[in-house]
């Protein structure tokens, strides 16, 4: 909409910039980088990863000091600026991403900006101005699975690849002062992720991010998590256009490992799971649903150790779908349990999962009560404790998608275990579940 007055001012600030820099002694800085390695970033294939030695480089660039007074002594009065302001004075909000416009190309300028180079920045400056979709490139640093084959293309959204050293490297930037940069906690990571997304703002590209990791915890049973990725926006005016997000926390010890046959299925499994996971934003509320309650405790027992706390969360997963507040909770979860995953077809040995269920809810209820397995049953926790994660998991994965609502559900599964004739309204109630 304001491409014409957007394309007069850059060209206006570049023009200026040019003059300024040919007619007077331009006060330099010299710009000191340090690249070394980012020893908190833990490449959990190869722990000898990319040690290379630090490296330094050294370049003058226009003084900042000097540079923001020319751009609010002169850059700022021109008839272009004034012209653009002029034109957004209906919308308040555009006033500050336009002041970051003229700095940006005004620094730009300095380095020497291309006519290609200036007319992408006008358009990516007036596709937000317009609420348009702006590009969103982000780098994850991934746990909790591993690939065959990298690079391991996803989607046009998705790749996953294993790390070059440059994903591994810092920089430090010195001054007279020495150099700092800010301590980041350790990071564990089998595979780099690159996304990017083609949304109206930075906000909605990581809310993005947040729930692809979510639906890969549930396109098979890993520990998947993103404890820092970056975030680039390289052309935005209304939000950061470079953030780096970072999550304490150790990694977890499940994980699975993808190859090129999965791409197909997963991109499709993404596409359709990743926007029915809950809003990573919203924190739970106090009357959240049983699907919100489960998906959470499910993601809970992914990083549990010992397994009596992985099978403790699990269980309390199927527990908030599969019960209300009723007596003899643990025979009803176990049935429950069996007779959906053998309706679903995920697990049909009925007797087999009503056991597994049966034996996880003991454990769960003596760890729950302040109690701990002997030595003796260990082996059998170690045991117990991926099946009924992968149980959790296909329930989970199965309600996001299921339309009916708990209490008929449960009506259905109870009823199908005595009427055979019922068992046909419970196999429509689970027609919506695609992905199991």
């Amino acid at each position: 909409m304001f491409e014409q007055e957007i394309t007069a001012l850059a060209n206006a600030i570049r023009g200026a910039v040019t003059k300024h820099k040919a007619e007077n002694s331009v006060p330099m800085t010299r710009h000191v980088r340090i690249r070394k390695r980012d020893f908190t970033l833990m490449y959990q294939e190869d722990f000898a990863f990319a040690n290379f030695p630090a490296e330094r480089t050294e370049e003058d660039i226009w003084d900042l000091d000097d540079q923001m007074h020319f751009v609010d002594s002169v850059l700022v009065n021109l008839q272009e600026h004034k012209a653009l302001v002029s034109a957004l004075e209906t919308d308040p909000k555009h006033a500050f991403p336009t002041d970051r416009f003229v700095r940006y190309v005004a620094f730009a300028s300095s380095k020497g900006l291309t006519d290609a180079r200036l007319q992408e920045i006008v358009k990516a400056f007036g596709h937000e101005l317009d609420g348009l979709p702006i590009s969103v490139g982000l780098t994850a640093f991934i746990a909790g699975l591993s690939i065959v084959e990298s690079p391991l293309v996803i989607s046009d959204s998705l790749t996953l690849r294993r790390p070059v050293p440059e994903d591994v490297a810092q920089y430090v930037t010195l001054d007279e002062s020495g150099g700092f940069s800010f301590p980041k906690s350790e990071t564990w990571f089998r595979v780099v992720g690159q996304l990017i997304f083609n949304v109206a703002n930075t906000g909605v590209a990581q809310k993005k991010l947040l729930r692809t990791i979510g639906a890969l915890r549930l396109f098979r049973v890993g520990a998947v998590a993103a404890n820092r990725y970056s975030m680039e926006a390289q052309d935005s005016f209304l939000g950061p256009g470079v953030a780096v997000f970072g999550n304490p926390g150790l990694p977890g010890q499940r994980f699975y490992t993808l190859s090129t046959s999965d791409a197909a299925s997963l991109k499709v499994f993404l596409h359709d799971i990743a926007p029915l996971t809950p809003d990573p934003f919203q924190p739970a509320a106090p009357a959240a649903t049983e699907k919100e309650i489960a998906y959470m405790r499910y993601n809970e027992a992914l990083f549990q150790d010992p397994p009596e706390r992985a099978i403790t969360s699990a269980v309390t997963a199927l527990e908030a779908l599969f019960l209300t507040n009723e007596p003899e909770l643990r025979h009803r979860l176990a049935q429950r349990v069996s007779v959906f995953l053998r309706a679903l077809g995920s697990h049909t040995d009925a007797p087999k999962t009503y056991d597994t269920v049966s034996k996880g809810y003991g454990i769960r209820s003596t760890f729950i009560h302040g109690g701990s397995l002997r030595p003796k049953d260990r082996p059998q926790a170690d045991q117990l404790a991926p099946v009924l994660l992968e149980y959790a998991r296909a329930s989970v994965l199965a309600f996001l998608q299921i339309v009916t609502s708990k209490a008929r559900l449960l009506t259905q599964l109870d009823r199908a275990m005595i009427d055979p004739a019922a068992v046909t309204e419970l196999d429509g109630s689970l027609t919506p579940v695609v992905h199991k």
